[in-house]
C-alpha cells in the first residue's frame, strides 16, 4: 500500500507539472530562478551529511565510486549512441546528452527518500556535475562529430557555483546558525517538495509556449535543467521536466522494494 508520503510526493509532482502547463504565465516567473531551487534542494542534502562524510566516501569506494561515475558519464552515452543511430537517429544528439548527464541535484534527496546510500550519491552528485563540462563536450564531438558552443571557463564556474555555494552554505549555518540548520534539517522533506513543485512550475510555466509550439523537436536538444538557462535553450529545460515522468512514477516502487529488501535483511 502506498504511504501517505508517497501520494503526497505524486500530488506534488504532477500537481506542479499540470499547473505549469495550463497557466503558463503566472507560473512562468518561477523559471529565472531554477538553478536558486536546486541549489536550495542540495543545499538540505549537504545539511544531513556533513564535509567529512563526502571525503570519507572518496576514500572509502575508491573502486566502486570511479566505476560508477565512469558508468555514468562515459559508458552510458557510449551504449546508447548505436542504438539511438540505430532506431531514433533523429533523435541521437538528444539522448546521448541525456545519457551523458551528471547525477542530477536532487538525487540526494530521492536517495534519502528510498532508503539509498546518501553519501554516495551526494559524492556521485558532486564528482560528476564538475566534470560534466569535460566529458559531455568531448563525447558529443568524438561521436557526433558536433561541438557544444559555450564558453567552457564560464560552463566550468557555472557548475562549480551549483557545488559548492550550497556546501558553503550548509557549512555556514550549521557552524553559525545551528537552531535553523537543525530546523531546515527536521523539515527538509517538505521544503523540497516545495522546491521540486517550484522547478517544475518554472520550467513547464516558461517553456509551454514554445512547448505547444515544436512539440515534435522536444527531444533535440536536452541537457539537465541546470543547465536550461545557461545555454539560453527553452527545449534544454522543457525535456528536463518532462524525462522525469517516469522516474517520479518509479519511485515509489523503488522505496517500498528497498524498505522490504532492508527489512528482509534484519
Amino acid at each position: 500500500m502506498p504511504r501517505i508520503k508517497d501520494i503526497v510526493l505524486l500530488i506534488v509532482v504532477f500537481g506542479s507539472m499540470a499547473a505549469g502547463v495550463l497557466w503558463p504565465n503566472e507560473t512562468r516567473k518561477l523559471g529565472p530562478f531554477l538553478s536558486w531551487f536546486l541549489m536550495g534542494m542540495l543545499f538540505l542534502a549537504f545539511l544531513k551529511v556533513f564535509p567529512p562524510e563526502i571525503w570519507d566516501t572518496l576514500h572509502r569506494y575508491s573502486v566502486k565510486l570511479p566505476l560508477l561515475i565512469l558508468t555514468k558519464l562515459i559508458v552510458m552515452p557510449l551504449i546508447i549512441y548505436p542504438l539511438a543511430i540505430k532506431l531514433l537517429p533523429a533523435y541521437a544528439l538528444g539522448l546521448i546528452l541525456l545519457a551523458g548527464v551528471s547525477t542530477g541535484l536532487s538525487a540526494p534527496f530521492f536517495a534519502g527518500y528510498v532508503g539509498a546510500n546518501i553519501p554516495l550519491v551526494l559524492a556521485m552528485t558532486v564528482v560528476t556535475t564538475l566534470l560534466l563540462p569535460l566529458t559531455l563536450p568531448l563525447l558529443v564531438k568524438i561521436l557526433i562529430g558536433r561541438e557544444l558552443q559555450f564558453g567552457l571557463l564560464g560552463l566550468v564556474g557555472f557548475m562549480a557555483v551549483l557545488i559548492f555555494l550550497p556546501l558553503l552554505a550548509s557549512v555556514f549555518f550549521r557552524r553559525l546558525l545551528p537552531r535553523i540548520s537543525g530546523w531546515l534539517d527536521e523539515h527538509s522533506y517538505p521544503i523540497s517538495l516545495v522546491l521540486l513543485a517550484a522547478m517544475n512550475l518554472g520550467a513547464l510555466g516558461l517553456y509551454t509556449p514554445f512547448l505547444r509550439a515544436h512539440h515534435t523537436d522536444v527531444v533535440i536538444s536536452v541537457l539537465v535543467i541546470v543547465l536550461g538557462n545557461y545555454f539560453n535553450d527553452p527545449l534544454i529545460s522543457v525535456l528536463a521536466a518532462l524525462y522525469t515522468v517516469p522516474y517520479y512514477v518509479l519511485i515509489v516502487p523503488l522505496g517500498h522494494l528497498s524498505r522490504g529488501l532492508e527489512r528482509s535483511g534484519d
